[in-house]
C-alpha cells in the first residue's frame, strides 16, 4: 500500500461521500493507487448498501451517476480499495468476519496510516 491516497472517509453526510468518490476515483483513474478507509456513519452505509442516501434532486439533474455504482467499477477496473480498520468496523456494531466481499479487507491503523506518510492523505 506503500505510496497510495488514502481517503480517510468518516463524514456521513451525501456531499461528502460524492467528494470523496470523486477525488478518489480521478486519482486512480490518473494512475494513483487508492485506498478509501471508511469510518462510522460511511461504513455503515457501505456495508448497508446505503452509500447513495441522501443525495439531493440537483445530482439527478446534473446527472451525477451513483456513488456505489462509481466506486464498485473502480473496484472493479482502477484497482481501489475499499478498506475499514477492525476497531472502526466494531464501532459501527459490524462484525469483521461477515464483511467478506462487501469491503477489499479489514485493514489496521497503522498500516493506513504508515500508507498515508508514504503517500497521500485526504481526510473527509
Amino acid at each position: 500500500m506503500s505510496g497510495a491516497v488514502v481517503l480517510f472517509v468518516q463524514r456521513g453526510a451525501w456531499a461528502d461521500r460524492y467528494q470523496a468518490v470523486t477525488l478518489g476515483v480521478t486519482a486512480a483513474a490518473l494512475g494513483d493507487r487508492v485506498v478509501f478507509a471508511l469510518f462510522f456513519e460511511p461504513l455503515r452505509l457501505w456495508v448497508e448498501g446505503r452509500f447513495d442516501e441522501g443525495a439531493p434532486p440537483e445530482a439527478a439533474a446534473a446527472r451525477v451517476a451513483p456513488l456505489r455504482e462509481t466506486l464498485e467499477e473502480a473496484r472493479r477496473e482502477l484497482g481501489v480499495e475499499v478498506v475499514a480498520c477492525d476497531t472502526a468496523v466494531r464501532l459501527a456494531g459490524l462484525d469483521p468476519g461477515a464483511l467478506g466481499g462487501v469491503l477489499d479487507r479489514i485493514a489496521t491503523l497503522p498500516s493506513l496510516w504508515h500508507a498515508a506518510r508514504d503517500g497521500r492523505a485526504i481526510v473527509i
